[in-house]
């Protein structure tokens, strides 16, 4: 998310990568108030990070914010206090409750900011999760420097999800960790012990958005893809003498509001489209945070309240019919490093497809 609001903040300066510069005559504009912020019933996702983007004509990175106050505020009852854990980086001691409606509350300097209320939706779940045999068409550039169309046998995950009065809409991100083996060779007397190891892929994309389709009156989200993984797991691995052995999928299921959805689509459609003829027009994509007591002042960010849940999964996804795929929703959820190995014993977040 910090990526995309940088990116927010940069969409309004000027683009300089062309070899001729152009500079408009515009008035010389402060720098930009940056909110990132993550508020959900889990507290290890409650956070507000604010930085200050430089004014148009600056090419200088973000500054951290000194000396600011946020508050999240309960709408006609208490206000929480948030606790500066480190320069510009805010944590709240407690966290929204379902059916409450909240807004966020930045104090600096003389300002006053204030997001629109939002209010938080149900806790998401995930009816069901499955998986479909693909075959993904990617272009590659040959050893002439020529895109060839290449087709590639993959293993699509995609859930079902319901849809109520009260929660209509999702947000998903995931990760994806690989585990394997390595056998090292005996060279004299008895094998050396096996090598355990594990490697994350992460969602990096665009943001995966879930609701009811236009003019649908379905009860349910269906057929949404969550991601894919290639069948053969070694092009993922650093050593051709890594044997893949299985996958852990974790799923980040996000009950979100309509306004929510409408603004991270926005979102997507201007990541999507950079670069082509048909951009959207860059000053469609607003915030909701304002400066109250300076209509002048803009504030970059988006702030809602997120209902959420985890799903882990484990897979063995074979090489292609739906009888060889192996897969089992998981009870444990252990931290898991980005990658790592250990000696002689498995780690104990390993699953295998008897457990």
């Amino acid at each position: 998310m910090r990526k995309r609001l940088i990116y927010m903040a940069l969409i309004v300066t000027l683009f300089v990568s062309c070899e001729e510069y152009y500079t408009p005559d515009l008035d010389e504009v402060p720098g930009l108030l940056v909110v990132e912020s993550h508020l959900t019933n889990d507290p290890a996702q409650n956070y507000v990070r604010l930085s200050m983007a430089q004014g148009f004509y600056s090419l200088e990175t973000s500054e951290k914010i000194v000396g600011a106050k946020v508050e999240l505020v309960e709408v006609g009852s208490q206000v929480m206090k948030a606790t500066e854990t480190s320069t510009g980086y805010f944590t709240f001691p407690q966290t929204p409750v379902v059916g409450r409606t909240y807004l966020l509350r930045i104090t600096y300097g003389k300002d006053i900011y204030e997001s629109e209320s939002a209010i938080m939706p149900p806790l998401p779940q995930i009816d069901t999760l499955y998986t479909r045999h693909k075959i993904a068409k990617y272009y590659q550039t040959n050893a002439y420097g020529i895109p060839d169309l290449v087709e590639i046998p993959e293993r699509e995950i995609y859930i079902d999800a319901p849809i109520t009065e009260k929660l209509e809409y999702y947000r998903f991100t995931w990760k994806a960790i690989i585990q394997w083996f390595y056998n090292p060779p005996a060279l004299e007397g008895p094998p050396p012990p096996s090598l355990y190891g594990w490697k994350t892929r992460y969602d990096n994309g665009l943001f995966n958005l879930a609701g009811p389709k236009e003019f649908s009156n379905s009860d349910k989200v269906r057929n949404h893809p969550i991601l894919s993984l290639n069948y053969d797991g070694k092009i993922y691995l650093d050593s051709a003498t890594q044997i893949p052995s299985g996958w852990i999928v974790i799923i980040d299921q996000y009950g979100i509001t309509k306004s929510s959805n409408d603004f991270h689509e926005k979102l997507n459609k201007q990541f999507a489209a950079e670069g082509s003829l048909f951009d959207p027009v860059l000053t469609q994509v607003y915030g909701n945070i304002r400066c109250k007591n300076d209509a002048s002042k803009i504030a970059l960010g988006y702030f809602d309240v997120n209902s959420y849940r985890q799903y882990r999964y484990y897979f063995d996804l074979g090489s292609g019919p739906d009888e060889q795929v192996t897969q089992r929703r998981l009870n444990r959820y252990f931290d898991i490093p980005y990658e790592g190995y250990e000696t002689g014993t498995r780690p104990i977040f390993w699953e295998t497809n008897y457990d």
